[in-house]
């Protein structure tokens, strides 16, 4: 049962949240609006897809910058129930500090599920939307870089089960070279079912894919290779990536794959891949990452209670300080796991547990 002292502390920082929430998305619209603005006008784009691109980043912005808002909101909280003395008033009421954070505690947590659930179904989505409207380079230098030393370009098709390779990629006229595109079946055993070679690959808007000069060879439910098949011409409807799609998902775009699609991902590349590796500190560090909406809390509260009565500026640039060492750690450690270098799931979560540690730290020592 909710009591009433959890519920006035509970609306105590709801708003300034709020407020907070609302800060941050408008300080990052009037921020890239000043930086896009005179693309968007050299490119006539009409306002209406300027109104659809700033809402499709409000849940980027929120999934980004709700564990900072949660941490000014609380700083704000807090000062104002030790300015006014009812933090004081509370403790000699017999009220104990931890039970003063608890229903904080249970917000941040509550938020960390939020911002979490908000990543998964509405992030990635969010990001495909906004790149139709402002295209994001990073994709396309990977691509040209690929094309250009000679390397091969791989797409991995996780809903179909289907990867590819190619030497060259053109999204312009729709064509790619050297092609093979091997397909899996949709089982927990992921065998081949098929290889596509082809020296080249059209495809065709409504109609699917022409490739020219095809080997085909189809696998057994053994996993033997049944006799090649060769064609001068070859149509594969089924097979709806487009070029388009294959550039925008090259692996500077992970952040545009769900959960369930870099999954699927993962199981078609080896383990000891460059790709593997940064898929699969991408999954910890969505997972790890909106922890930091409980870590915050953690942070702030002692800063919040102690610092605003010796000084409130002293209380936020400490708290701002810790949050910002936080981050840089977190970027360190993601490195790490990127390169292989630590495990992706101790590289995600050790700045939070140590952060953790440090929060619950000075807390007892305000006791």
């Amino acid at each position: 049962m909710v009591k009433i002292i959890d519920r006035y502390l509970v609306r105590s920082f709801l708003l300034p949240l709020a407020y907070c929430l609302l800060a941050v998305q408008i300080l990052f619209i009037a921020y890239d609006l000043s930086d896009k603005l005179k693309d968007f006008f050299d490119a006539n784009v009409p306002p209406d897809m300027i109104v659809r691109y700033y809402l499709y980043n409000v849940p980027i912005v929120f999934s980004m910058l709700a564990p900072f808002a949660i941490l000014l909101a609380l700083l704000y909280c807090l000062g104002n129930l030790s300015r006014n003395n009812e933090i004081i008033a509370m403790r000699a009421s017999g009220i104990a500090l931890f039970r003063i954070v608890r229903p904080y505690l249970v917000l941040g947590f509550i938020l960390y599920v939020v911002t979490l659930v908000a990543s998964e179904a509405f992030v990635p989505t969010s990001k495909r939307l906004a790149a139709k409207i402002v295209k994001q380079p990073s994709s396309v230098r990977v691509a040209l870089v690929a094309q250009s030393d000679g390397s091969l370009i791989s797409f991995v098709n996780a809903q179909d089960d289907r990867s590819w390779t190619m030497a060259a990629l053109d999204p312009v006229s729709n064509t790619v070279d050297r092609v093979t595109v091997t397909s899996y079946t949709h089982s927990q055993t992921m065998r081949k079912s098929s290889t596509l070679e082809a020296s080249s690959g059209e495809f065709v808007p409504g109609f699917g894919w022409w490739f020219y000069d095809v080997t085909l060879i189809r696998y057994a439910p053994d996993g033997t290779a049944r006799p090649a098949a060769k064609f001068r011409k070859c149509a594969m409807r089924y097979f709806t990536e487009t070029p388009a799609d294959m550039l925008a998902a090259q692996p500077g775009d992970v952040e545009m794959m769900t959960f369930l699609e870099i999954l699927k991902a993962m199981r078609h590349l080896s383990i000891n891949s460059d790709f593997f590796k940064k898929l699969s500190m991408e999954l910890q560090r969505r997972i790890a990452g909106p922890a930091a909406c409980f870590v915050f809390v953690l942070l702030a509260a002692p800063f919040g209670i102690h610092h605003t009565r010796a000084g409130m500026v002293k209380g936020v640039i400490t708290s701002i300080m810790l949050c910002l060492g936080y981050y840089v750690i977190a970027a360190f450690f993601i490195n790490l796991g990127q390169k292989g270098l630590m495990l992706p799931i101790i590289a995600a979560w050790l700045p939070n547990v140590a952060c953790t540690g440090i929060g619950i730290y000075l807390l007892r020592q305000m006791r």
